[in-house]
């Protein structure tokens, strides 16, 4: 689903991986974006923002929710994501595994230069 308001871009999408299927959601606001990785559990762990620093490179990032397992890996790909598109992010990954955040990561990045 796309469209909306003005400034207002929802895109929903999924990847495949083995037998697990994995669940996208990109709300993109002009200046910012917010993305939902997932499984079909639904789950909403950790909540990480990131977002240029006033003094320059690199990004810095928070954990806005309780802390989990991939609390650390996920920040660090918030960072990476806000130095790509320069806008202020709000990212929860909810995966089995961290070695599924490349792959994660590589779909967004294709994703994020459509919606940008």
């Amino acid at each position: 689903m796309e469209g909306g308001a003005q400034g207002l871009n929802l895109q929903e999408f999924t990847s495949q991986h083995g037998d697990l299927t994995l669940y996208y959601q990109l709300v993109s606001l002009t200046g910012s974006v917010y993305i939902w990785v997932g499984t079909d559990q639904g789950n909403f762990g950790s909540l990480i923002a990131a977002m240029e620093s006033r003094v320059g490179p690199p990004a810095l990032s928070t954990l806005l929710g309780p802390a989990g397992d991939q609390t650390h890996s996920t920040s660090q790909l918030a960072e990476r994501l806000q130095r790509r598109t320069k806008k202020h992010l709000l990212l929860s990954v909810n995966v089995p595994s961290d070695d599924l955040l490349p792959q994660v990561e590589q779909r967004l990045i294709e994703e994020l230069c459509v919606v940008s």
